[in-house]
């Protein structure tokens, strides 16, 4: 599970697209693979995923 952005636990409620924490108001989406220091280091920014329309 995904730490809530309080510390304080993780998400209560957590599926593949996504987190919602009601204690804090909070939402945080998932939008691909998660970011690496490697993906930080320099260069190329990580590659934005296309929609299927």
């Amino acid at each position: 599970m995904t730490e809530c952005v309080s510390g304080e636990h993780d998400f209560p409620d957590e599926d593949e697209t996504g987190a919602y924490c009601e204690e804090h108001g909070v939402t945080m989406l998932f939008h691909g693979p998660p970011i690496t220091p490697g993906d930080l280091a320099g260069g190329s920014p990580p590659a934005i995923p296309q929609r299927d329309h």
